[in-house]
């Protein structure tokens, strides 16, 4: 006969051992959610930092919302997480911005032994195939649904990835069945275009050394591409912005380097102290400071700087760098002054030393460098209407004086004077030469208070020639004056005959400078075509050149 505890034995022992049946069907390997917000970052960056990756206990870690207590559903196994940056090498290291956390009953730990990592640490293989965050985890750790683990603050040497368009961070484990994700896989950045230059080009005319103005127009590729970092050699806004980005190991803000090549020798740019404030479609009041420059001025460095960088990171920002001739440019006063320049900028500071974040291998854009400061010469053009070298006898003496300098302050200029024959028939009325005039330089540059003089026969390329000289010549203030002479081989001038040259107004001027046009109104002011604002000059385009209105 059984007796009734007898039968309440068996109960008891097959509760339990159903009980047990049921808890070993319900544990199973955590399994993590993946979630990420990708960057957009410098395709030529250096060091930029990438999205976070956020690992979320399953829901199924805790069936019917049980939260409190241990449960046994998801149960971790010890071994080594890995997360490969999809051939992109890594950049900085646990002690410049990398943290592995994890969030597990509240309770947050960053690279540091907790519930789940282990005392092993967190392990950064730079990869020039691909970098790697690797930390060992605990096994034993009971997990609860919304437990998490983040990594983050990883910087990427962008410039060196073959990921192409995206950049994706693989989750792996060793051995492999200790956790699972979900997806695998996660896109973590996105490369662009973190900036355009533009060089607005302009002439500086020598004689008019404090007129004109040039730009440099700085473009944000993207509404992340900037970032201050609280720079010490910010001047508008010194020390951290309010919202700033976490520094994840940064060290300085974005830079822009500006590169003039072909600055004639004699110029020298000093570039204005700071850009205008943000021109962008958000106008987040955000400048560019002046950090350095060459002593030309042929290159020079900006530094970025916000007072906000919340909505800096929304808004795409535009920089203009205006130099003004009155200011900003100085002159020699010689013909080492002359020449024309090209523009090119860049993200800097540049890809090394490697401990600047971030920092760029941004090569000078764009190609070829954009035409920008240009400075020439004012001229004086003469006009001989007639002049000749013929055998026997008629031969034509030449004078060309530089009365830039006198007693009324001028300032004197030297240049050298081209003269450019047009010959003629003696014959005919037709011209000979159909084409451009033939050349002749001045051999040395002529002195401000000096005079060139010469014979048409003494000129070779000349000798046996007639027809009418143009001088142009690289100073203003010249006069020309001529005499034609024959002798008729008899050793001595019977008959002499001389003139002034005529004075042709400036051409560079009359079409150049300051947008002029060459419509002539009623009055006999020339003023700007096309729309172009007036000379700064009266509000006129009035042409230089002795003998017109100045």
């Amino acid at each position: 006969m059984i007796s009734s505890k007898s039968i309440s034995l068996a109960l008891a022992a097959l509760v339990l051992v159903v009980l047990a049946g049921a808890s070993s069907a319900f544990a199973q390997t955590v399994t993590f959610g993946v979630g990420t917000a990708p960057t957009e970052v410098a395709n030529t960056g250096r060091s930029e930092v990438m999205g976070q990756l956020t690992n979320t206990a399953s829901v199924t870690c805790s069936p019917g919302g049980i939260v409190a207590e241990p449960d046994g559903f998801c149960v971790s196994t010890a071994g080594t997480i890995q997360v490969t940056y999809d051939r992109t090498p890594i950049d900085n290291s646990t002690a410049t911005g990398i943290t592995v956390c994890e969030i597990i009953a509240g309770v947050t730990t960053c690279n540091l032994p907790g519930t789940y990592l282990t005392t092993g640490g967190v392990t950064v293989t730079p990869g020039a195939a691909g970098g790697v965050v690797s930390f060992g985890v605990n096994g034993g750790v009971d997990f609860q649904a919304g437990d998490q683990l983040i990594i983050s603050g990883v910087r990427g040497q962008i410039d060196l990835s073959l990921a192409g368009a995206e950049i994706r961070a693989i989750l792996t484990t060793s051995p492999s069945t200790i956790a699972s994700f979900s997806p695998t896989n996660e896109v973590v950045a996105r490369p662009k275009d973190p900036l355009t230059m533009a060089f607005g080009p302009w002439t500086v005319l020598q004689c008019r050394p404090g007129i004109g103005t040039g730009t440099v127009t700085v473009t944000e590729g993207f509404s992340t591409a900037f970032v201050d970092h609280g720079d010490v050699t910010e001047i508008t806004y010194p020390g951290a912005p309010l919202n700033p980005r976490p520094l994840f190991g940064g060290t300085n803000n974005s830079r822009i380097n500006i590169v003039i090549t072909g600055l004639p020798s004699g110029v020298t740019i000093n570039w204005p102290a700071a850009s205008a404030f943000d021109g962008g479609s958000g106008i987040t009041g955000a400048i560019l400071d002046l950090v350095v420059q060459s002593s030309s001025g042929d290159t020079a460095t900006y530094v970025y700087g916000t007072p906000d960088q919340a909505p800096s990171d929304v808004s795409g920002e535009i920089f203009v760098i205006t130099v003004t001739a009155l200011t900003d440019i100085a002159l020699s006063g010689t013909p080492a002054d002359f020449g024309s320049t090209t523009g090119q900028g860049q993200m800097y500071p540049p890809a090394t030393p490697t401990s600047a974040r971030p920092r760029y291998n941004h090569p000078l854009e764009p190609v070829p460098g954009a035409a920008w400061l240009t400075v020439a010469p004012c001229t004086t053009n003469l006009l001989f209407p007639w002049v000749i070298n013929v055998n026997p006898g008629l031969d034509t003496g030449i004078a060309i004086s530089n009365t830039s300098m006198d007693p009324y302050g001028t300032t004197g200029q030297t240049g050298t004077c081209t003269l450019n024959l047009y010959p003629t028939s003696l014959t005919t009325n037709e011209g000979v030469n159909a084409g451009a005039g033939i050349p002749y330089t001045t051999l040395q540059p002529v002195a401000a208070g000096s005079v060139w003089r010469a014979s048409q026969s003494a000129i070779g390329v000349y000798a046996g020639k007639a027809g009418y000289i143009i001088a142009v010549c690289n100073f203003q203030f010249g006069h020309g004056f001529a005499y034609i002479t024959d002798n008729f081989g008899i050793g001595s001038p019977t008959t002499a005959q001389g003139y002034l040259a005529l004075i042709i107004p400036d051409p560079v001027i009359i079409g150049n400078a300051a947008g002029c046009g060459v419509t002539v109104y009623s009055n006999g002011n020339y003023r700007s075509a096309a729309g172009l604002a007036d000379d700064t000059i009266g509000g006129k385009c009035i042409p230089y050149g002795e003998g017109l209105s100045q």
